[in-house]
């Protein structure tokens, strides 16, 4: 979990990030995009926010600054260019909704030219998961798992958050016997298209792909190692 937070961190530049406050704001909003978005229980939430703020508060040089520390809502990306090729994509502080509204209703116009179209409302909860996914999409081997009720937009907000950051959508589909065996000839062609193509992949996965509870383990294979033991037989290696 730290060195998750580490890798925020790093995707920062000192033109954007200027003074200890700015820096502190950005550490703020990676300890809850690691920690904070992991916890379901309101204490423990409230634990960590409590937490964070008596850390900055301890510290003499930060203690007039928590306010700008604080400020809600805590939305950083990289994804004000994402539309714009060969743009360099720099971390920023988007700072409110209002700034980043207007961006992903640029990208989400764009996403329908080429897509089927998704008449997503980008309303504040939308606003700040969408950051979040992408956030997640574009770190390195990152993952999320994301609950909610049945169509509460949790794949449209995904597609999205992918395409921002171009990547391509990779969902198995499921038919009449599709068994463990079929899912890993998908698989096989999912790390294809990763290693041999170099493709950016997100790969989708739902509840309702789990046909048989074996796929489950080779997903935390997935998740822990990077890869599933014995995928590929030797004169496919």
């Amino acid at each position: 979990d730290l060195s998750r937070i580490f890798n925020g961190l790093v995707l920062t530049t000192p033109d954007r990030f200027q003074t200890a406050a700015q820096l502190t704001r950005v550490w703020r909003n990676e300890c809850l995009r690691v920690l904070y978005d992991r916890l379901i229980d309101a204490q423990d939430r409230k634990f960590i926010d409590e937490k964070l703020q008596s850390l900055v508060e301890d510290q003499a040089v930060l203690k007039s600054h928590s306010e700008v520390i604080f400020r809600q809502p805590s939305l950083f990306g990289d994804y004000r260019t994402a539309l714009d090729v060969g743009e360099a994509q720099i971390y920023e502080d988007i700072v409110d909704y209002d700034a980043a509204r207007p961006i992903f209703e640029e990208i989400l116009q764009e996403y329908n030219e080429q897509f089927t179209r998704m008449n997503l409302v980008l309303f504040e909860d939308a606003i700040e998961h969408l950051t979040r996914i992408y956030r997640v999409i574009r770190m390195d081997k990152g993952n999320a798992l994301l609950v909610g009720v049945g169509g509460s937009g949790k794949a449209s907000l995904t597609r999205l958050a992918a395409y921002a950051a171009h990547c391509e959508i990779f969902e198995i589909k499921l038919s009449r016997g599709y068994n463990e065996s079929s899912f890993r000839e998908d698989l096989k062609i999912l790390y294809n298209k990763l290693g041999i193509e170099n493709k950016k992949i997100v790969f989708m996965f739902g509840d309702q792909h789990v046909a048989e509870e074996g796929f489950l383990e080779l997903i935390n294979n997935m998740l822990t190692t990077g890869m599933v033991p014995a995928l590929f037989a030797d004169e496919e290696r």
